[in-house]
């Protein structure tokens, strides 16, 4: 239909939605969900939860939000993270220990832990999407609608959609890792995936991506680089600007707080990681920088998150950092790792394959230095952030040196990238780029 700015109603099939927001799909969700309900086009919104709850609908706004029970899914009454504790110091997991015995849960849609538990998960899924395509072909073909699907996990109603009801569909990537990621596991769920992924991406109108690294990435792959759309994400977070604005000395008082954790009378030096500890995420390379900054006793190194926990923990033993490296092996709610973001000197995030890096951006929000691995694509921390170009230990532990001994370094490195997070990324514009591009496929 020419001439849309907008689409005239967009239906969005997305597996982690608000109130079940356990990974980093969920918090996209619950943000651009937030900055859609104020536009004025209508958003029905399809989200999978635990089979113990009766399905919900909810509506704010525009937007109006469908929960469909499905097994393998979660419920957001059960907890999601551990309970906080006041000790910060490290637990050690056994071997095997991951996902819920680690008191967080695996991620939504993460097919590969457990044979049974895997199928139960891809099954469950299988039916949401089913469900979800026929409420969207019964409601009939509409003017100007488009149908958005999430990642591979909202694939099979996209692909139903699009060849039943010729509705116009839009693919939104936000992460290949289960194929793409160094280290991924070659298995035949993941063979699946990738075969769906590709389907869904020879069927979509449009796929959206959130960085320009990544779509080169599937460009190289052979997806239509025409029909590749870059739509960064948002930022903001109520708690996380609530934090940026507090007051100077309620600042220092929150970051003495969180530094008394784990640093003597909270003195000396405090880098933070957050993220799953798995090896794309960089976090065996920062336990190997931080063997080779052994000689600093005033440095403490803190790893926010869980995942390859058993690994993890054994290879700080084995680099002899366990007084160094502090790992609690569970995840926080947003709110403490903004805490914990604004007490580091250093915020570091050595991915080697990072989609978008919303932890970087929020930590360059705060005003903090930040240091990240090659996986980030370079237009997504500018020149407000320190970017690896290798995954090697030394590179790393070189800029963390620089940061952290010499402060006028670490002070520009800190105000370039709060400016550049705040000129760049809004979930407002997010939402406005999001609503674009539906625009150009609407009919």
């Amino acid at each position: 239909m020419p001439g849309l700015t907008r689409p005239r109603r967009c239906y969005v099939v997305c597996t982690e939605v608000p109130p079940n927001v356990v990974g980093g799909l969920g918090r996209y969700a619950e943000r651009l969900l937030a900055a859609l309900r104020d536009t004025g086009v209508p958003v029905e919104v399809f989200g999978a939860v635990g089979r113990r709850l009766p399905p919900r609908t909810h509506r704010t706004g525009s937007v109006t939000l469908h929960l469909l029970p499905t097994p393998g899914q979660p419920s957001p009454e059960t907890p999601q993270k551990a309970p906080r504790r006041d000790s910060a110091g490290p637990r050690v997991p056994v071997d095997g220990e991951v996902g819920d015995a680690a008191g967080v849960s695996p991620r939504a849609g993460d097919p590969g832990r457990g044979g049974i538990g895997a199928l139960v998960r891809v099954g469950g899924l299988i039916w949401f999407n089913v469900r979800v395509a026929a409420r969207i072909l019964r409601s009939g073909r509409r003017a100007g609608a488009v149908v958005a699907v999430h990642d591979w996990m909202g694939a099979v109603a996209g692909i139903l959609c699009r060849v039943l009801g010729r509705t116009p569909v839009v693919f939104h990537v936000h992460t290949c890792e289960h194929n793409t990621a160094p280290g991924a596991r070659r298995t035949f769920v993941n063979a699946g995936i990738t075969a769906l992924e590709n389907a869904q991406a020879r069927l979509a109108d449009l796929i959206v991506v959130p960085s320009a690294g990544m779509r080169d990435e599937l460009v190289a792959r052979g997806w239509p680089k025409d029909r590749l759309r870059v739509v960064p994400h948002g930022y903001e977070d109520p708690e996380l600007i609530r934090l940026a604005e507090l007051p100077g000395a309620r600042r220092d008082r929150l970051r003495a707080e969180v530094r008394e954790r784990y640093l003597p009378g909270g003195a000396g030096r405090l880098v933070v990681f957050a993220g799953r500890l798995s090896p794309h995420k960089g976090v065996h390379t920062l336990i190997r920088a931080a063997a080779l900054l052994r000689g600093r006793d005033d440095l403490r190194v803190v790893l926010i998150g869980s995942g390859d926990d058993a690994r993890v923990a054994g290879l700080i033993e084995r680099e002899g950092v366990a007084g160094q490296v502090v790992a609690g092996y569970r995840f926080l709610d947003p709110p403490e790792v903004f805490a914990h973001f604004l007490a580091a000197d250093v915020c570091v995030f050595p991915s080697v394959y990072e989609p978008f890096g919303l932890v970087a951006v929020e930590a360059m929000a705060l005003g903090r230095p930040v240091v990240v691995g090659p996986g980030y694509s370079p237009e997504v921390v500018g020149e407000g952030a320190v970017r690896c170009r290798t995954g090697s230990p030394e590179e790393l532990a070189a800029a963390l040196s620089r940061c952290l001994d010499d402060p006028e370094h670490a002070a520009g490195l800190a105000r370039r990238g709060a400016e550049h997070v705040r000129a760049r990324y809004s979930w407002a514009r997010t939402a406005e780029a999001t609503l674009a591009a539906y625009a150009e496929v609407a009919r």
